[in-house]
């Protein structure tokens, strides 16, 4: 029986089997509305654990976390434990000194997931889920004397909400990439010192990233770290991008390979920027990467996750379409999608909130730079996902109007656009900065909405029966996927005319 004095832990939906991206994303958005039974076992089952509770896979960040403890601390692989919720009875006692939590949504409010939670009854299951084990963690805590801390992507909820983070027992709260203060902070938990509520890191630290121990949650690796955009609602907003070594992404797509993965999904905030320095594209640099992916043998399928519209046009279209043939791979996909931040058609609205994402172009070209890319990206072979948010500050009835127009002309043209709710990643001092909800729509407001949604029923089923396909799903459960899909739109019609009839009541 092992006895970690560490133990790492996601919330549920991260501790979950998902053959493919869009399973893990429509996964994370879901509210109570779907009965218990039905998400645990069909849309997020459980990630099954061995006979000493280690998971079978894990989200990327806490391998991370696995790795840099045993890289630079006196911890063994036997004193670091990654496991499930499921598992967590199995690893704790006595011995444990402090227990790691991840979440990318503790607090229910990711963007994502508020913009779809806003029109469905129900808690999102990233919160209900997040509570139920912190509960079970702080009554663990109170028999064994450890010590909890949370990270992850949504680490930034906890910080802006001590309340939130006491009432969850933790100790302290990490904010930012592990590998430079992280180690440090939990040997000093470990040895028993005095625990600092927050630490922040604000390195990168992509050159401190050793490579993963064991297998990740969707083969995730990871290209490239921070952005340097500058978007308010965005936690790498301020993190100028860095890149990891070629040869520790491919040691991890091989620790992938090794465990039964075949299908991996790249990680980076902008993945034509693999390479390149500030806001700059190296294609060259990209180019060798991927081929030196391809020589990696048993890998059938890789996934894209995000893009920038200003990367997309610095590349030539035979570059874009090089890159396109150079992940094709033994299962090819007709629909490989990437996501796109359009955020708004207004140039003035997009200085103001994003102001380096249109370099080295300039924000007053940014509708005819979104369109451009657009066409760019069809005419290679790429499927534009876009997303749009509503309610960015200093936002106008005239800004709304524009975006509109912009996404009925984007749709006409083959992509899947996301409305998604503004929600600041820190909230102003004067109060002035605050999240957009359903209360806040105007009639613009729900007709982008609408119109984007309309869309996205077309798009989507289409894009996850494909994604799934090449990645390898069962037939049966992906026509069970999208039988539920059609249940979903059903249901999204009926809370959107409802959302119409409530908009035609209100006062003049």
């Amino acid at each position: 029986m092992l006895k970690p004095a560490v133990v790492l832990v996601a919330d549920r939906t991260l501790s979950a089997r998902y053959d493919v991206l869009f399973e893990g994303i429509f996964a994370t958005m879901q509210t109570t509305k779907v009965p218990g039974p039905a998400m645990r076992h069909f849309v997020s089952p459980a990630m099954p654990a061995d006979r000493d509770g280690r998971a079978m896979a894990v989200p990327l960040g806490l391998r991370r976390v696995e790795a840099a403890l045993l890289e630079r601390t006196r911890l063994t692989a036997d004193d670091v434990v990654c496991t499930t919720p499921e598992a967590l009875p199995r690893v704790l006692g006595p011995w444990t000194k402090v227990v790691g939590v991840s979440s990318s949504d503790p607090l229910g409010r990711g963007m994502s997931n508020t913009t779809t939670s806003e029109f469905w009854s129900g808690e999102l299951y990233t919160k209900a889920w997040m509570d139920r084990l912190m509960a079970q963690l702080v009554e663990a805590k109170r028999r064994f004397g450890f010590r909890i801390m949370g990270g992850g992507a949504g680490a930034w909820q906890w910080g802006e909400s001590p309340q939130d983070a006491s009432r969850h027992g933790i100790d302290t709260v990490f904010d930012g990439y592990f590998e430079s203060v992280g180690p440090q902070t939990v040997m000093d938990l470990v040895d028993g010192k005095e625990p600092v509520r927050l630490v922040s890191s604000a390195e990168t630290a992509a050159a401190l990233a050793p490579p993963v121990r064991g297998p990740t949650m969707l083969g995730v690796i990871e290209l490239s770290r921070g952005c340097g955009g500058g978007c308010r609602f965005c936690a790498m907003a301020g993190r100028r991008m860095e890149h990891l070594a070629p040869a520790t992404i491919l040691a991890d797509i091989q620790t992938n390979l090794s465990a039964g993965v075949r299908s991996v999904v790249s990680s980076s905030e902008d993945f034509f920027r693999y390479g390149g320095e500030g806001r700059k594209v190296n294609f060259e640099r990209l180019r060798g990467l991927l081929e030196e992916i391809r020589g990696l043998r048993g890998l059938s399928f890789m996934q894209l996750d995000h893009a920038n519209v200003s990367s997309v046009l610095q590349l030539a279209e035979d570059q874009l379409r090089e890159i396109r043939r150079l992940l094709s791979w033994d299962n090819p996909t007709e629909y490989l999608w990437v996501n796109m931040g359009v955020e708004t058609a207004s140039p003035r609205l997009l200085a103001a909130n994003c102001p380096s994402k249109a370099a080295p172009f300039s924000e007053d070209d940014w509708p005819d730079l979104v369109r451009n890319a657009v066409d760019r990206m069809t005419r290679t072979g790429f499927f534009p996902v876009l997303s749009v948010v509503l309610g960015l500050p200093g936002e106008t009835p005239e800004d709304v109007s524009q975006t509109l127009q912009m996404v009925r002309e984007l749709t006409a043209k083959g992509t899947v656009i996301f409305p998604i709710f503004y929600e600041p990643v820190r909230h102003a001092p004067d109060g002035g900065d605050v999240p957009f909800r359903l209360g806040s729509m105007t009639p613009e407001h729900l007709e982008l909405y609408i119109t984007c949604y309309e869309n996205n029923f077309r798009w989507v089923p289409k894009l996850y029966w494909d994604n799934q396909r090449a990645g390898g799903v069962s037939f049966l459960k992906r026509l069970a996927i999208q039988l539920l899909g059609r249940m979903e739109v059903r249901s999204w019609r009926r809370n959107f005319a409802a959302a119409r009839k409530r908009m035609a009541s209100r006062p003049a």
